[in-house]
């Protein structure tokens, strides 16, 4: 048991610092430019019971099922939805996060981000594009990078670690489908 807890502490260190040189490497010419363009009235606060699509919460955010556009902040909520997550979302069933997360994402059942830049710890997690760690019994990504651990972890491109049951990393080169661990490079 304990050389697992090594072993594991060995692929997060190495995760982290994989993930820390590639940053190191991008540059302005790689790195896509987004704008933001802003069609919506805004109203910010600091609280809410509930929340709905027009709203920016900074704060804290107590709801049963709740959607709100930009969460900042904590948000409490048996099912919580929004546009953007920066923060902590603990959620008793669900969180769902259209656009981008940058956030620790918790729940029983289910966590979705479109794009993840955090942590999502729940049975099922799944994002689009995703940076960082997923910890589920099922992980599924398109395009992830990090660290992946769960009885059934997939993606369609992989820079980082699977551990698991079953691990599918579907552009692999080598074995696509590989019990305990699996490894994913960009293009070599």
């Amino acid at each position: 048991m304990k050389k697992l807890y090594v072993a594991l502490i060995a692929c997060l260190s190495a995760t982290i610092a994989f993930c820390e040189t590639t940053n190191a490497t991008e540059t302005p010419e790689t790195i896509p430019e987004l704008k933001r363009v802003e069609t919506r009235q805004v109203e910010y606060t600091n609280f809410a019971l509930g929340g709905e699509n027009y709203i920016d919460v900074v704060g804290l955010r107590l709801a049963f099922v709740g959607r709100c556009h930009d969460i900042t902040g904590l948000d409490l909520s048996i099912a919580g939805q929004a546009q953007n997550a920066y923060g902590l979302q603990l959620a008793l069933l669900r969180n769902k996060v259209y656009d981008r997360a940058e956030a620790l994402q918790i729940a029983i059942f289910n966590n979705s981000a479109d794009r993840l830049d955090g942590v999502q710890v729940s049975l099922v997690n799944d994002t689009s594009v995703g940076r960082g760690l997923q910890v589920g019994l099922v992980n599924i990504g398109d395009d992830f990078t990090g660290f992946q651990l769960g009885a059934i972890n997939t993606t369609n491109t992989m820079e980082g670690y699977q551990v698991g049951l079953i691990n599918v990393i579907k552009s692999s080169n080598w074995f696509s489908t590989l019990p305990i661990l699996n490894i994913g490079f960009r293009d070599l």
